[in-house]
């Protein structure tokens, strides 16, 4: 029979130095408490291990090893957005690790809260914690436990992740998990990992995205669902459904959850994308031009028509139309058509004040003229709208749909989702496309905005766009996509070549 670690009680000094105050947290392995240090005279969290009764010797000293190897790498990480360890003290000989104490709650206590979170909110967090794990990628750290629970916001928006019970770092070696047993989530794994592969740093970007889902949504991409074997089955496929309130935040989010990890960004590309701002693209307003022009003279009143002598009424001379007299009736009509026309394109204002408050001279008008935007190369219209499109009213996530599709790191197979059936046809097939795409090395696209909306409620989305050929040639064009919106997903529904 093995002893349990001893028990500590609130008030109780551990080590000598830190005071029990009360408990914050609790999980399978540890107990968190908040304490204070009372050479330093501060607040600290302590993270006392559990040993539960009946363990075997071997399975006892394994815990112990395990809360070293915790303290051993989060010791490697240095970050402002992960929970920094101050030391290891033991008690009993049991070791308690001694750790920043942040007065914040977990991201998972906040979605219980408030439900689901707006998508600038979900990015500013995501990018705090991407941060974080980006250094511990670069330390040669997986987490393998990224979710809600493990991640803290303070009242200030403030973010840290925690928890690196699970961890793995590169050459260590000294703890294995058991045979048919997971490390991580199951609701938050990566499709490698429900299906027996060792997680990698992609497998984190992969739960990290399955964190800004649930938040969003207000449950993980393949569900909660009781049954871990169900729920293990559905990680494995893969298949996540687009989030209905991602917003402009969408296709970022769906790069991070892309089934193949290789086709994932890192954490650092991660980190620098959730972090560019999400603000919706201003409609460009038409440009208005006032200028003052002579005025254009009236024609001269026709002559008055001379009544003939009555004895030259029964001999009528030849009437050449005198030059000035009034066009016909037919004529007049199709005039009146012609400067209804122009009308409408241009606007005379006769002696009107100008934007000096003073009034133009006489003789002069002030033509007031509203131009288009400046002319790009024209969306090529595949077939009007699908009959089930809903009119564009978020202008940043249809410019972020465009952007999104015109980047070197969107899989071929997320760029042909981005695309309506109808442009999709444009290309003849999937491997036309494929083709089509292969042929540039790299692909850049920037300045999606300006955004218009048509009247059938489709909108109209400048970019400028560089392709570069695998040969290095390079060219740039500024071009307009047209953009609908499909039961909340913005794809574009014109020929993107």
């Amino acid at each position: 029979m093995t002893r349990g670690c001893l028990v500590i009680e609130t008030g109780q000094l551990v080590a000598g130095r830190y005071r029990l105050l009360e408990t914050i947290g609790s999980g399978a392995m540890g107990v968190v408490w908040r304490a204070r240090d009372e050479r330093l005279e501060r607040v600290i969290a302590i993270k006392q291990l559990i040993i539960r009764p009946g363990l075997t010797p071997a399975k006892t000293e394994e815990a112990r090893r395990r809360a070293m190897r915790e303290a051993r790498i989060a010791a490697r990480l240095h970050h402002r957005n992960a929970v920094a360890l101050l030391d290891v003290a033991e008690h009993a000989g049991d070791p308690c690790l001694v750790m920043e104490f942040v007065n914040a709650r977990s991201l998972s206590a906040v979605i219980a809260e408030r439900g689901t979170l707006p998508p600038d909110e979900v990015a500013a967090i995501g990018s705090q914690v991407a941060a974080a794990l980006a250094a511990a990628h670069a330390a040669g750290i997986v987490h393998r436990d990224v979710k809600p629970g493990n991640i803290l916001i303070d009242d200030q928006g403030a973010v840290k992740i925690t928890d690196f019970g699970i961890s793995k770092a590169d050459g260590d070696h000294t703890i294995t998990t058991d045979t048919g047993v997971l490390a991580g989530t199951p609701a938050y794994l990566a499709p490698e990992q429900a299906r027996g592969q060792q997680p990698s740093k992609a497998s984190d970007v992969f739960s990290l995205g399955s964190t800004l889902y649930h938040a969003l949504e207000g449950s993980p991409p393949f569900g909660l669902n009781p049954n871990p074997l169900a729920l293990l089955h559905a990680v494995a496929s893969g298949d996540v459904q687009l989030p209905r309130n991602g917003g402009s935040l969408t296709p970022t989010l769906m790069t991070l959850l892309r089934t193949e990890p290789g086709e994932r960004p890192t954490m650092q590309e991660a980190a620098t994308t959730l972090a560019v701002p999400t603000a919706p693209l201003p409609i460009q307003p038409p440009t208005v031009v006032q200028r003052t022009v002579p005025a254009r003279k009236a024609p001269p009143p026709p002559p008055p028509r001379r009544t003939p002598p009555p004895r030259q009424a029964a001999q009528p001379a030849p009437k050449p139309a005198p030059q000035g007299q009034a066009p016909k009736r037919g004529v007049l009509i199709g005039a009146a058509v012609v400067v209804a026309g122009l009308a409408a394109a241009v606007v005379l204002v006769l002696t009107m004040p100008d934007d000096k408050g003073q009034t133009a001279a006489p003789g002069t008008e002030t033509k007031t003229v509203t131009l288009s935007n400046p002319p790009t190369t024209e969306a090529t219209t595949t077939a009007p709208p699908p009959p089930n499109a809903s009119p564009v009213t978020n202008y940043s996530a249809a410019g972020q749909a465009v952007i999104s599709f015109y980047l070197s790191d969107t899989a071929a197979s997320q760029r042909w989702a981005l695309l309506t059936p109808g442009a999709q046809a444009v290309f003849g097939s999937r491997a036309e496309f494929d083709a089509y795409w292969e042929q540039f090395k790299y692909v850049a696209s920037k300045d999606a905005n300006q955004v218009t909306v048509n009247d059938d409620g489709s909108a109209n989305v400048p970019v400028t766009v560089t392709l570069t050929k695998q040969d290095g040639s390079e060219s740039a064009e500024r071009k307009t996509v047209k953009v609908v919106n499909l039961g909340g997903k913005h794809l574009i529904d014109s020929d993107p070549r």
